[in-house]
C-alpha cells in the first residue's frame, strides 16, 4: 500500500498579487484590499506582507487599518480578476495530478499517491507548479507536503512565502508540538481563549493534557483536536464538485431606504451571481434576498422559478419581488445580497417557440461573458446596474 502524499498549494496574499498584476505600481508597496475608502465601515479582505508588518490583517475594520498603516494603498478589489486567477491555478494543477480539491480560491489539496513514477518526488511537481504559476500569472505560491491534510496545510503555512515545507512521514507530532495552538486547523480565538486557562499555549501540550480532559473542556471539538494535535488526520481529498449555492451581496458605506439604489444594487448583484452560474455550468430554482436593516436585523426571502435560469434579468425580478415584499421597517438598509441555490447542470427542455427565444438568450450571454474575460467584468453592464 502506497505512504499518502498530500500536497497543499496556498497562495501568497492572494488578492493582493493578482491586484499587482493589474496594477504594476502596487509592487513594493503597503496594499490593503477591501475598499478604496479606508474610512469606510468595511473590513480588510487581504493585506500585502509590506502591510501586514504594521499589524494589518484580513477581518480588521478599514479605519483600524488606516490607522496603523496610513501609507497604505488601499483598493476595493476586483472579484472577477480573482476567480480568473483561480481556475487558471486549478487548470495547471489539474494537468500534473490525478485528485485536486479546491479548498477555497486560493489553495488547494494535491494527492499525489501512488505517482512515483511520473514524477522524481513530489517536491518537483511543487517546484513545476510554483514555477509555471510565477511565469504563467505572475502570482507567487507556497507548499507544504506531508501524509494528510491536516500536516500539508499547517506545512504551507510555514513556507510561506514562496516556500516549499515537507513533514515527514511519522513526524507529525514532533512537528506540530512546538507551534502555538492557533496555528492548528479548527482552533479559532475562542478556544484558544478556553484552553488559554488551563495554561496550554502550544499544540503538543493538547496531547499531554489528553483526549479526556479536551472532551470534558470542549466537548466532541476536544477529541477532534487531541487527535489532529498528535498529526492524525485521514480526510479524503475531495475531488471538485459543482457549488450548491452562488452569492453575491454588497453593504452601503452609508444606510439607505432609496428604492433606485436599492435596486441598482440588486440588479449588479444579480449580474453577478448570474456570470458566476454560467462559469459553472449551472442554473438555479431559488432565488434568494438577504436584506439586513442598520439595527442589523436580518431578513431572508426565497423565490422558486419556474424554470432553472442562469440570465441576470431572471435572477433581477426574483430579487426585486422579494424586496418589495421584505421591505417592510421604515428602517434604512445596511446590506443586501442575492443568492441563487437549488443548482442544476440539466440542461432544460422547452417547446419550439420556448427554446428558439432560449437560444438566442445564450448566444447573447455568450457573447456578454467573452466581452468580459477580455476586459473585466465591469466592461459591459446593464443600464440599471450603473445607477
Amino acid at each position: 500500500m502506497f505512504q499518502r502524499q498530500i500536497l497543499h498549494l496556498d497562495m501568497d496574499a492572494f488578492f493582493v498579487s493578482v491586484e499587482r498584476v493589474l496594477n504594476p505600481d502596487l509592487r513594493a508597496r503597503p496594499v490593503v484590499v477591501g475598499s478604496d475608502n479606508p474610512l469606510g465601515r468595511g473590513v480588510v479582505a487581504a493585506a500585502s506582507y509590506e502591510a501586514r508588518v504594521f499589524g494589518v490583517h484580513s477581518g480588521m475594520a478599514l479605519r483600524q487599518a488606516y490607522r496603523l498603516c496610513p501609507k497604505a494603498v488601499f483598493v476595493a478589489g476586483t472579484p472577477g480578476a480573482y476567480g480568473e486567477a483561480s481556475r487558471a491555478i486549478r487548470r495547471l494543477c489539474e494537468e500534473l495530478a490525478p485528485a485536486i480539491e479546491m479548498a477555497s480560491i486560493d489553495e488547494a489539496y494535491l494527492d499525489l499517491t501512488g505517482t512515483g513514477r511520473l514524477y522524481p518526488s513530489v517536491g518537483a511537481v511543487a517546484d513545476t507548479l510554483r514555477r509555471r504559476i510565477a511565469e504563467e500569472l505572475g502570482l507567487s505560491a507556497s507548499f507544504g507536503w506531508g501524509e494528510n491534510k491536516l500536516l500539508s496545510k499547517v506545512a504551507s503555512a510555514r513556507s510561506k512565502p514562496h516556500g516549499l515545507l515537507r513533514v515527514y512521514p511519522g513526524c507529525g507530532r514532533l512537528f506540530l508540538a512546538p507551534l502555538a495552538l492557533r496555528r492548528l486547523p479548527g482552533i479559532g480565538p475562542r478556544n484558544a481563549d478556553l484552553l488559554a486557562r488551563y495554561g496550554l499555549t502550544r499544540i503538543g501540550e493538547l496531547e499531554i493534557l489528553g483526549e479526556k480532559r479536551l472532551y470534558e473542556a470542549l466537548g466532541e471539538v476536544g477529541r477532534v483536536l487531541y487527535h489532529r494535535a498528535r498529526g492524525e488526520d485521514e480526510s479524503p481529498v475531495v475531488v471538485h464538485a459543482p457549488p450548491q449555492s452562488v452569492s453575491r451581496e454588497h453593504t452601503y458605506e452609508t444606510d439607505t431606504s432609496h428604492r433606485p439604489t436599492l435596486s441598482t444594487t440588486l440588479s449588479l448583484l444579480s449580474e453577478r451571481v448570474a456570470a458566476a452560474l454560467r462559469r459553472e455550468g449551472q442554473r438555479a430554482r431559488r432565488v434568494t434576498l438577504k436584506l439586513r436593516y442598520s439595527d442589523f436585523k436580518t431578513v431572508t426571502r426565497t423565490t422558486s422559478l419556474a424554470i432553472p435560469a442562469d440570465d441576470d434579468r431572471t435572477i433581477y425580478h426574483a430579487a426585486v419581488q422579494a424586496l418589495d415584499a421584505a421591505y417592510t421597517r421604515r428602517v434604512r438598509a445596511r446590506l443586501v445580497g442575492v443568492a441563487a441555490a437549488d443548482l442544476t447542470s440539466e440542461p432544460w427542455t422547452l417547446d419550439l417557440f420556448e427554446g428558439d427565444r432560449a437560444e438566442r438568450l445564450e448566444r447573447m450571454l455568450r457573447g456578454v461573458d467573452q466581452i468580459r474575460r477580455r476586459w473585466g467584468f465591469d466592461s459591459i453592464l446593464r443600464g440599471r446596474s450603473c445607477g
